[in-house]
């Protein structure tokens, strides 16, 4: 399965949106009756790497952090609470990151020790501006709030996948209206499917304009020089995130993977947002820059 959205970041106009697999309403059987609703709209998963963008975004913008501290990456494993954070690729063994680094080459590691120094408070406080854990009030049926449980007393290994986009989870259309943000000058738009739905709302900063253009030049290095090199287009500058989300078993733990990216071209009038995930990929590459990334 997967699905895709774009959105005017300007207007929050969801210019499209659409999931695999889906039906034709012209010819109904009882096998689609699971398939009739928006995905992109009812389903949270975890995000995984994504989230990445905002818990530097929200570093920066707390002063915790600038574009070039460095972090130290372990070398790859890194115990909190007992328990053993890794990198998505086992093979890679980083030591001293900065974080431009860090979103580039998307360290879980890294990111960690991004979110130690900013702090529970702070992230979840900007992550909730995000809309992370509400429902958009987009116009349609059946959405999801996604799953967003953190309290003050919530442990640093919590902490730790909270910053890198795992326990927790959101929808489709959270992800690019979060997203949608970094690309409107730190300014948040509810989504809307109405064309001029949004004329009477201005919308509401969560980042200064000087923390979005940091993050959007660690964007844009993130896809030429890191691991969104597949979502390149000719003619147009993209700024953009790969993750490569695990997601939950029915049986505990983890088993398959949600691939994404999440991107948009910087040198247009008009900006737009695109979202785009794949629900268990097939075959033995299942990395977001290989599989979602050229979508």
């Amino acid at each position: 399965g997967g699905g895709v959205g774009v959105m005017d970041v300007e207007t929050g106009e969801v210019l499209a949106m659409a999931n695999y697999p889906d039906y034709n309403p012209n010819s109904i059987s009882s096998a689609d009756i699971k398939k009739m609703k928006i995905p992109f709209v009812t389903d949270p998963f975890e995000p995984g790497s994504v989230f990445k963008v905002f818990t530097v975004a929200s570093a920066l913008e707390n002063k915790k952090a600038s574009k070039m501290t460095k972090y130290f990456c372990e070398k790859g494993s890194y115990m909190v609470d007992g328990h053993q954070v890794n990198e998505a690729e086992s093979k890679k063994k980083y030591e001293w990151l900065s974080v431009q680094e860090i979103l580039r080459y998307s360290s879980n590691i890294g990111t960690t020790k991004i979110a130690f120094d900013l702090g529970l408070d702070l992230l979840k406080r900007d992550l909730e501006e995000l809309g992370v854990g509400k429902k958009t009030n987009i116009q349609l049926p059946g959405e999801s709030r996604g799953i967003f449980n953190y309290k003050k007393e919530s442990s640093r290994i919590r902490l730790s996948n909270l910053s890198f986009g795992q326990g927790v989870a959101t929808t489709g259309i959270q992800i690019l209206s979060a997203f949608s943000t970094l690309a409107n000058g730190g300014k948040y738009m509810p989504p809307t499917i109405l064309k001029g739905g949004n004329l009477e709302k201005k919308g509401s900063r969560v980042f200064s304009e000087e923390t979005v253009s940091q993050i959007e030049e660690m964007l844009v290095d993130s896809v030429y020089n890191g691991t969104g090199k597949n979502a390149q287009v000719e003619h147009f500058q993209i700024a953009g995130k790969t993750s490569t989300a695990q997601k939950p078993s029915k049986n505990k733990g983890y088993e398959g993977y949600i691939p994404a990216f999440v991107g948009f071209p910087t040198n247009i009038d008009r900006r737009f947002v695109i979202y785009a995930y794949i629900d268990s990929p097939k075959g033995e590459v299942y990395y977001g820059n290989v599989s979602a990334a050229p979508v």
